[in-house]
């Protein structure tokens, strides 16, 4: 029983072992590369702040989106939601439209009113309304 050969034998590559051969004396050592970070003297002068630019035009700062309104717009892009919460009032300075949500774009909400589409500049809206009460998530 001692000299059977085994059940499964598995071919494996040659395994070679690597011999240690240590460093000569003679032989230089390769001194390593600084990574240190040197700040030069005039870069200093090259700092500046950056501000923001400052919207003096009203024209400009109307088109600024309401957080809110935007988070609400895209809670009813849902095509589910656009179902549920019809007719939607969407409030403007100028008028209010009372109808579906079509589409939601980057600045533009498209809405169904009597089979036509009407697009609205979502920085123009101030109010979306569900029966006449304000929108909130």
């Amino acid at each position: 029983m001692g000299h059977e050969k085994p059940l499964l034998f598995v071919n494996s590559p040659v395994i070679r072992k690597y011999v240690y051969t240590p460093i000569q004396e003679d032989t230089p050592i390769p001194e390593e590369e600084s990574t240190s970070v040197f700040e030069l003297e005039h870069a200093r002068d090259v700092e500046r702040r950056i501000e923001p630019p400052v919207l003096d035009d009203p024209v400009k700062e109307k088109l600024l989106v309401v957080p809110r309104i935007q988070q609400n717009l895209n809670y009813l892009d849902h095509p589910f939601r656009k179902e549920l919460y019809q007719p939607i009032e969407v409030v403007t300075d100028e008028q209010v439209i009372k109808g579906k949500i079509h589409e939601v774009d980057h600045n533009l909400l498209w809405m169904k009113k009597d089979e036509e589409l009407i697009s609205v500049v979502i920085g123009d809206i101030r109010d979306i309304k569900w029966k006449q009460q304000s929108f909130t998530i």
